[in-house]
C-alpha cells in the first residue's frame, strides 16, 4: 500500500466514525422526543378511562429525564463540534486528541443520556397503576 492508500483509508475511517456518531445522536433526540409524545398521548387518552391511572408526579419526572436526556445529547454535539473546530486550529479541548480525551468528552454525555432516557421509562412504568 502506498502512502495515498492509507489516507484514503484514514479519510474512509473518519466519515464511518462521523456517520456512526450522527446517527446516535439523531436516535437519541428522536428516541428522547417520541417518549414525551408519547407519554403525554398516553396521559391525556388515559385521562377518561377507568382501567389505569397515572401519577401526575411520575409522569412530570418521566419527562424532565426525557428533557435532561435531549440536554446532554446536545452537550455532546457541541463538544463534538468544538473538538472538530479546534482539531482544524491544531489544538484540542481540555481533554486533549488522545482516545482517553474523546471517550470523556464525547461518550460519557451520550451514555448519561441513554441512561436518563430508561430511567424515565422506569418512572413512567413505576407511576402506572
Amino acid at each position: 500500500m502506498n502512502a495515498s492508500d492509507n489516507l484514503d483509508l484514514d479519510k474512509l475511517r473518519a466519515e464511518l466514525v462521523r456517520e456512526l456518531g450522527l446517527m446516535a445522536y439523531k436516535f437519541l433526540i428522536t428516541l428522547n422526543g417520541g417518549a414525551i409524545i408519547v407519554l403525554l398521548t398516553f396521559v391525556g387518552n388515559i385521562s377518561g378511562s377507568a382501567m389505569f391511572s397515572v401519577s401526575l408526579a411520575s409522569a412530570q419526572w418521566s419527562i424532565v429525564l426525557f428533557v435532561a436526556s435531549i440536554s446532554l445529547t446536545s452537550i455532546s454535539m457541541t463538544i463534538a463540534y468544538l473538538s472538530a473546530q479546534m482539531s482544524l486550529l491544531d489544538a484540542s479541548l481540555p481533554g486533549g486528541n488522545s482516545a482517553f480525551g474523546h471517550i470523556i468528552s464525547l461518550v460519557v454525555p451520550v451514555v448519561l443520556s441513554f441512561l436518563a432516557f430508561v430511567a424515565g421509562v422506569l418512572v413512567a412504568v413505576y407511576g402506572l397503576s
